[in-house]
């Protein structure tokens, strides 16, 4: 089923979308993390990009006998963190990089709260997304997604595509989440040639009578003009349909709320969102 929204024609009253122009990436020295670097100064060519490393401190000594084999230990982890965001800003520079580069001294474990905590004074958080599943930083977009209140943008770590995203993909669902990520990316909307509205058959046909044709209303309100499409499971998983989706529309773009049950129960049992995860073909951005 297809539905098209088209904008209005009048001039806008309002002031235009703000542009994503203030984004953190993630620095832990992989591939994908590269690859994130590169889509975050495509995506905001005239924004600011930083880029957050990690400096793995010692925990604290558990009694004052192990004080001095602390200290030793904090020495040589800060000698060693000192060296490696040395090394990080020359290769910063041997690539032309406009990144400014932080780093933040954490005890292991720590990093989620510390990548939460950045990321409130940022648009949004970019991921690279390792083919590898033990590599990926699950445990630092966790903690963005939840505790931030900015969204995140995931980028394979074989993505190709880099800059403003010309044809997006939105999966809706009347949740909250899903609600919140498509207006955290309505700059990105604005500026896109192509948006899709996809909804996978499911009970929200029951809640909706058309499912998608209210958020498309909404959007139009915003000039942004988009096609509704509602796609049948077939049986098959829910991310596996939006991906194959996205393939077909030609998206660059994912944009879909995270978490919509809970995280624990999504891992256990399985969740669209964990699905997603696990098989990224195409950068998204989550919101929660």
């Amino acid at each position: 089923m297809h539905s098209k929204s088209q904008p209005r024609t009048a001039a806008r009253s309002g002031p235009a979308l703000a542009p994503v122009e203030d984004l953190l990436v993630l620095a832990d020295g992989s591939a994908a993390a590269a690859k994130a670097l590169a889509y975050a100064e495509a995506l905001a060519p005239d924004g600011n990009v930083t880029a957050l490393m990690f400096g793995l401190m010692p925990g604290y000594p558990v009694s004052e006998f192990s004080g001095e084999a602390w200290l030793i230990a904090r020495r040589d982890a800060e000698t060693a963190a000192e060296r490696a965001e040395a090394a990080f800003t020359e290769t910063l520079a041997r690539h032309g990089s406009r990144a400014e580069l932080r780093r933040a001294d954490v005890i292991a474990g720590e990093e989620g709260r510390v990548m939460a905590a950045q990321a409130r004074y940022v648009d949004a958080v970019i991921f690279g997304w390792p083919t590898a599943e033990a590599a990926r930083p699950v445990r630092e977009f966790e903690a963005v997604l939840f505790n931030a209140g900015r969204p995140s943008i995931l980028v394979p770590e074989t993505c190709a595509l880099r800059g403003q995203p010309r044809r997006i993909m939105v999966a809706w669902s009347p949740t909250r989440e899903a609600s919140r990520a498509i207006h955290d990316a309505l700059p990105l909307l604005a500026a896109a040639e192509q948006v899709g509205v996809v909804v996978v058959a499911s009970e929200w046909d029951i809640l909706e009578p058309n499912p998608g044709d209210d958020m498309a209303r909404h959007l139009a309100r915003h000039d942004i003009a988009v096609e509704v499409k509602n796609v049948p499971t077939g049986g098959r998983l829910v991310a596996s349909v939006l991906l194959d989706e996205a393939r077909f529309q030609g998206a660059e773009l994912i944009v879909m709320g995270g978490y919509s049950h809970s995280r624990t129960g999504e891992w256990l049992f399985g969740g669209v969102t964990r699905d997603m995860l696990g098989a990224l073909s195409v950068p998204v951005m989550m919101s929660h």
